[in-house]
């Protein structure tokens, strides 16, 4: 009886993490030495969805967020940029995806990924609901500013790995506000008008 438990259990946990990755978007970069340039693939493309590339000193070589399709399949000529280090980034609504990417004479090496998790926001009646998946449960700090950029409201969460907050507005005056997520990837911010 146990075995069948045990197998029922292991069945339904592989069935779910198939039907998680059938559903979590695919990213592919491949370096094509023959014409040294940057194959990407992205299978799940939003309005919201950015691309860009950049150099060791952070300036932008190309970027793009008018895609037509649900998806980006493109080819970057990386054969006359000089050797050294770039950053191929993907911003979407939910994540930013980076690469390194490291550019010798007759070689393309795709190195370190760092995918960073950003927090949802979500306004109704006059109600900020935030909801952030800190899988590095470093610390996270929320904050509002008026439009006057006074602090109304800080608060700073350590060690958690889920952060939900409800920030009311229905009792504030009218104006403009600025609801801020900061953590040690950067700041995601919320503009609010009641």
């Amino acid at each position: 009886m146990k075995t069948v438990v045990k197998f029922t259990v292991m069945a339904a946990l592989l069935f779910h993490i198939v039907i998680a990755n059938a559903s979590e978007p695919k990213l592919n970069l491949v370096a094509d030495l023959n014409e040294k340039s940057l194959i990407i693939d992205f299978d799940e493309v939003s309005k919201d969805t950015k691309i860009q590339f950049l150099d060791s000193e952070n300036y932008i070589i190309y970027s793009d967020n008018s895609f037509k399709n649900k998806s980006i399949h493109t080819k970057f000529d990386l054969s006359n940029l000089k050797a050294g280090t770039y950053t191929f980034k993907l911003e979407s609504l939910t994540k930013t995806i980076n690469y390194d990417i490291l550019i010798q004479k007759e070689t393309i090496i795709i190195k370190d990924k760092v995918e960073v998790i950003k927090p949802a926001f979500r306004v109704k009646e006059d109600v900020v609901y935030i909801n952030f998946l800190n899988i590095s449960k470093e610390g996270v700090e929320i904050k509002v500013y008026d439009g006057e950029d006074r602090i109304l409201y800080s608060e700073k969460f350590m060690d958690t790995l889920t952060v939900e907050k409800a920030i009311n507005f229905k009792n504030a005056n009218k104006g403009e506000y600025t609801v801020i997520v900061k953590n040690t990837h950067g700041n995601y911010q919320k503009s609010v008008s009641i």
